[in-house]
């Protein structure tokens, strides 16, 4: 008689040590339940809800953040966390109406996960889990804002005027195009910058982190001929 070899039971892996920094108690409690059921390890007082400090040491190692405020204001505790334990994973909760370039920064600063207020209790979870697995994790609905979409040349010499302070007269007749093509143009760029105004546009431009800087401003200048 053959018996069939028993397959073997592939290890599972060894889950982080989960350090709960919550603003609430009511926010840390919640973010205990859900990684305590899921399997993680919580760090001391992290199950009582109470805020604890990050005293985190090795790879062995995953920071919940769970900040109150606006999304800049998470944005500053995103940057302490990964300034005071660098190389660790983390997770920060993000408010549910913060925009693509707020989110893209929340990555930027340190945070390999984000979930939003709102959703804790079903994806912190699933979330802590991938991010353990070594993945970058951010919510469906975002999937597609995260990376900036592409402006195109004629998008980037408009936007370049508006940060000079053109009007949208003044674009038309040093481009020779209509106005209602610039402003299409406009309404185009501002999708793709995830911006609601002039100003706002003009401001994620402007800011060296969001990848566009000044450099934008040299194609809306034409090179003078040489004489």
């Amino acid at each position: 008689m053959h018996l069939a070899p028993v397959p073997s039971t592939p290890p599972q892996p060894v889950l982080p040590v989960a350090v709960i920094v919550a603003d609430t108690p009511r926010s840390g409690a919640l973010a205990a339940a859900a990684l305590g059921a899921a399997g993680f390890t919580l760090a001391a007082a992290a199950a009582t809800g109470e805020p604890v400090a990050a005293q985190a040491g090795g790879d062995g190692t995953l920071i919940v953040l769970l900040p109150e405020g606006t999304g800049t204001e998470r944005l500053a505790a995103i940057r302490k966390a990964a300034e005071q334990h660098a190389g660790i994973s983390m997770i920060a909760a993000m408010p549910g109406d913060a925009s693509s370039s707020v989110l893209r920064r929340a990555l930027r600063s340190g945070a390999d996960g984000i979930v939003l207020d709102g959703e804790l209790g079903s994806v912190l979870a699933p979330t802590a889990l991938a991010v353990a697995a070594g993945q970058v994790v951010v919510p469906r609905a975002l999937r597609r804002q995260i990376a900036p979409r592409a402006l195109s040349h004629r998008e980037k010499q408009i936007l370049g005027l508006v940060v000079l302070g053109y009007t949208n007269r003044q674009i038309a007749d040093k481009l020779f195009v209509a106005e209602s093509t610039v402003k299409t143009h406009l309404s185009s760029a501002f999708g793709k910058l995830d911006a609601r105004s002039r100003s706002e546009a003009a401001a994620l431009i402007l800011d060296p982190e969001e990848g566009f800087g000044l450099g934008i401003l040299a194609i809306s200048t034409p090179v003078p001929a040489s004489g």
